[in-house]
């Protein structure tokens, strides 16, 4: 009887839990539906039809690529479910939804001054502007990891006056492999005793303890939730302290050198050893300095960007224009390097804050900013020094939020990913007025959106993918190229032919794609004087995200015959389920036997997997491919000697 009760007890409290779980809110008549194929488009007069008595129509075309409108219905004429349930039942829908209401999630860290922290949450305190801040809370709900997904120990260095070892709301980096105060350079990195970092104004392992230092790496990396004082942007990274952010160059070389040799030390031990910096920040510079009088600095930067390694500078606390009167670092040019100045809780540039509209590339909060202070205690400072460790733990979570093939492409090729990192926090700014013409990109930084980007990277689609042709050698053909750019706004595009096809030629070789309005070039195949033979080249596009797009271009001249693009319908080559989750099948037809190669094709043109290469004969076919893509657009290509045809697949 015993047993009896408590069964029945639980059964109540389950059923007590799921009644409280409720369809989510969602907008008032409004539906969500795919189409099962991209020629289907015909058919929404004809569902509009079928549906006229619920007064369903399509209001706009959601995803041109997965083919997804949104319709809309009254619902005085019809019930919201039984509508749905016959949307679903029609045979040119493949997916039907209610349009369900999204509603931002934060998190907000248990930290007793968090409050205080305009800059990372802006309700309006200090007498400032709500939202004027980096939207750190919506940004962690993100990622707050100091680990890559590959399990890489996020670092941090601060270059800058020293740090308060003895803060108990800082997370600092410790050299593992090193035995602290034993006079022993245990592992073997030439630095001896380097257990909390380097000291290179005296060239040693003896950390200086200072206030500004303290501050400032409070800022970027303060523990958070931890019921203690304030939070850092990225709050669960390391940092590492150098102390050399004064005195004179010869410091500034000692101190980029160890944190150099540590990332290249780490790079070329697969880990084992060294540390993953993966960004510098520093808050010392030269008023006026001209960079050409500052080779060697300039170099240490690229040196650095070499193994991966951004390096955030905080501009001259000055009223004035650094691309007419100079700065060193901010004004060099180097790809490396990431400028920032100083912005207020009003969304306004400090008034002591210098700009530069070639030099500065955007600006993040550092007017009256609280954080950790000397003595393991708390307070606030303003300058530029205080807005660039702002941007400092934002790349430290973009790394954190970045997926497996991202870090992949990172340890191959560290410059380019750094570089495209550095092109995200640009692209992702609130735009403020008082920034336009006066920084790079116009704004303040925005976490939340930069890592947005990371897991949704800027790509660039071409329609068609690819051009095939069959042409009389006396027939010239035009025709439009669509090039759009996913997952941003306006994106500026070079495109390039090689000189080697004479018989190929485009209208510009440049423009701007603006979002998902595909910008159109005109293509021109001239065959005129080319013998009976198949010709073949490529159309380059590159974009400002550093993205490369190769699209193939066949022509085939043959005497006598009618000019035609070869293309692949749905009846020659059909992918399903589209859009994919694990496994995608291929379905092709043959009219005769041929070999057969099919590939998956990135965006960006490179082969993400090859699903088959051999003979067939004539008929239709299905060979399944166990995809482990990660999400995006991809194409599917098959290739046979006689034609190129292209299916588009979109991975969930």
């Amino acid at each position: 009887m015993r047993t009896f009760t408590v069964f029945l007890l639980i059964l109540i409290v389950h059923t007590g839990i799921m009644a409280q779980v409720t369809e989510p809110v969602r907008e008032y008549g409004q539906l969500l539906v795919q189409l099962k194929n991209a020629n289907d488009q015909q058919l929404i007069p004809l569902i509009e039809t079928d549906f006229s008595q619920t007064g369903l129509k399509a209001e706009k075309k959601l995803s041109p690529r997965m083919n997804i409108w949104l319709l809309s219905f009254d619902e005085n004429k019809i019930d919201a479910d039984r509508l749905l349930l016959e949307v679903r039942n029609h045979p040119a829908v493949g997916l039907a939804q209610f349009n369900h209401i999204v509603t931002q999630r934060e998190v907000i860290p248990d930290d007793p001054s968090f409050s205080t922290l305009w800059a990372l949450k802006n309700t309006g305190q200090m007498s400032g502007t709500p939202g004027a801040d980096i939207k750190a809370t919506f940004a962690w709900d993100i990622t707050t990891s100091g680990e890559t997904i590959a399990g890489d120990t996020i670092v941090i260095a601060m270059v800058d006056g020293g740090i308060d070892l003895g803060h108990s709301d800082l997370k600092l980096w410790k050299n593992r492999l090193e035995i602290p105060f034993n006079g022993i350079d245990d592992d073997g990195n030439g630095y001896i005793d380097d257990y909390n970092g380097w000291n290179a104004y005296n060239n040693n392992a003896y950390i200086t303890q200072n206030d500004h230092g303290t501050h400032v790496a409070g800022i970027a990396s303060a523990k958070g939730n931890n019921s203690l004082g304030v939070t850092g942007v990225a709050y669960n990274t390391y940092l590492m302290p150098v102390s050399g952010s004064g005195s004179n160059e010869a410091v500034a070389v000692i101190s980029y050198d160890y944190i150099y040799t540590m990332r290249k030390i780490y790079n070329e031990s697969s880990g084992e050893a060294g540390a993953f910096v993966v960004v510098t920040n520093s808050s010392f510079g030269i008023d006026g300095g001209n960079p050409v009088n500052y080779p060697l600095w300039s170099a240490i930067y690229d040196s650095l960007g070499s193994v991966g390694i951004l390096n955030v500078a905080s501009t001259a606390n000055r009223a004035w224009d650094v691309d007419v009167y100079g700065d060193i670092p901010t004004s060099m040019t180097n790809e490396s390097i990431v400028a920032v100045t100083n912005s207020t809780n009003t969304d306004g540039l400090n008034s002591q804050a210098a700009w530069g509209a070639t030099s500065i590339d955007l600006a993040a909060p550092g007017t009256n900013i609280n954080s950790t202070r000397l003595g393991n205690t708390y307070g606030y400072k303003s300058g530029t020094s205080m807005s660039s460790p702002h941007v400092s733990g934002s790349i430290a979570l973009m790394y954190a939020a970045a997926d497996a093939v991202t870090l992949d492409l990172y340890r191959n090729d560290p410059v380019l990913v750094s570089q495209k990192f550095k092109r995200y926090l640009i692209a992702s700014v609130d735009t403020i007025p008082v920034l336009v013409g006066s920084t790079v990109s116009g704004g303040r930084l925005n976490l939340q959106r930069a890592l947005e980007m990371v897991q949704n990277p800027p790509a660039i689609l071409s329609d068609p993918p690819v051009i095939n042709l069959l042409t009389a050698p006396e027939t010239i053909t035009t025709l439009g190229l669509q090039l759009t750019s996913e997952n941003t706004g306006n994106n500026p595009f070079n495109v390039s032919i090689p000189d080697s096809a004479e018989w190929l030629s485009i209208d510009t070789t440049s423009g701007i794609m603006r979002g998902n309005n595909p910008e159109t070039i005109t293509v021109t195949l001239n065959p005129n004087g080319l013998a009976d033979d198949t010709y073949l080249s490529t159309i380059r596009v590159t974009d400002y995200f550093l993205n490369v797009l190769d699209i193939p271009v066949e022509m085939k001249v043959r005497v006598g015959v009618n000019t035609s693009r070869i293309r692949v319908d749905s009846e020659v080559l059909r992918v399903y389920p589209n859009p994919s989750r694990q496994l995608v099948n291929v379905q092709f037809s043959l009219q005769t036997a041929s070999p057969v190669a099919i590939q998956i094709i990135e965006p960006g043109g490179r082969v993400a997997g090859n699903v088959v290469n051999g003979t067939f004969g004539a008929g239709t076919h299905t060979v399944s491919y166990n995809n482990r893509l990660k999400p995006g657009f991809y194409l599917v290509r098959l290739t046979t000697p006689d034609f190129t045809g292209v299916a588009k697949l979109a991975v969930e």
